[in-house]
């Protein structure tokens, strides 16, 4: 399981763009936001690195935890 903190995830929103980067890299990617402690937690076969670059893609700067 992977863990990102996303500082600028501050709404539904966000999580959902969020939640199509990941689906982006991941399809089958299992995937939970909590927009309070802004943080997303994936159960993928992807790698940090890909995950973190899809997420600046989509404008989300990642902090893996």
């Amino acid at each position: 399981m992977h863990r990102y903190e996303i500082k600028d995830m501050t709404c539904s929103h966000c999580a959902s763009v969020v939640e199509r980067a990941i689906r982006g890299v991941d399809p089958a990617a299992a995937i939970k936001v909590d927009l309070g402690k802004k943080e997303v937690s994936i159960e993928t076969a992807a790698n940090k690195t890909t995950i973190s670059d899809a997420l600046r893609a989509a404008g989300y700067e990642s902090r893996p935890l």
